[in-house]
């Protein structure tokens, strides 16, 4: 596949996947339909790198923080993403009695990631956590539709997969919130040799992070 056939692949994709129709290369299925399905991952990531670094400069914050940031902050999506994932993967397992292909449940999970293609609007100042939090009702959404005709299940079991999945996620991701924070704050600053103040809420938001410095009280 070429880089002009990738690149149609994975818009014609988000097209599909946006007006919840499942997109050709997941109906026909092959070894050739995990790099439209990462494609779209990666689209969706690049979307929110360039929101993240708007708010970093918003905020002036620059060179090492900014970069250092920004990493930390595609850590802290990828874990909630891989998480979800997995949770998502254990409900289907549990609905279909154990009818399911691992490998398909990533590949759809990818493409049902499309909405988020659109993160960069989240710089929007008063706006931006609104349309995130929109953004993510439309992924799962998306992971609904998809999710039926992968599954060979109803709508309803599949409501119940995506729904039911998602929130099981979120719970497990408020249980390692507070350890992750903390761990978190130390490693930034060991790394940099500056104090930071990552929260839980940050954590289970998949928020950007931003390195604030503590404000050390004077005497």
């Amino acid at each position: 596949m070429s880089v002009l056939e990738l690149l149609s692949a994975v818009f014609a994709a988000v097209g599909d996947v946006w007006a919840f129709r499942a997109p050709a290369r997941l109906s026909d299925p092959d070894e050739a339909m995990w790099a439209p399905a990462v494609g779209v991952a990666v689209l969706a990531g690049l979307s929110i790198m360039i929101g993240n670094a708007v708010v970093f400069t918003i905020n002036r914050v620059s060179g090492l923080r900014m970069l250092a940031g920004m990493a930390m902050g595609a850590v802290f999506m990828a874990l909630l993403r891989m998480l979800s994932a997995t949770v998502i993967a254990f409900a289907a397992w549990a609905v279909t009695q154990g009818r399911i292909d691992g490998a398909m449940i990533a590949i759809t999970y990818l493409f049902a990631l499309a909405p988020l293609a659109l993160s960069f609007l989240m710089f929007i100042p008063h706006l931006g956590l609104g349309i995130g939090r929109l953004l993510e009702i439309w992924s799962v959404l998306c992971l609904v539709a998809l999710l039926s005709p992968v599954l060979g299940v109803g709508r309803w079991a599949a409501l119940a997969i995506g729904i039911g999945g998602w929130f099981l996620s979120q719970f497990v991701s408020r249980m390692l919130a507070r350890p992750v924070a903390a761990l978190t704050s130390r490693a930034w600053t060991l790394a940099t040799g500056h104090a930071s103040l990552v929260t839980a809420k940050d954590i289970l938001t998949g928020a950007t992070f931003v390195p604030l410095e503590r404000q050390e009280k004077r005497p």
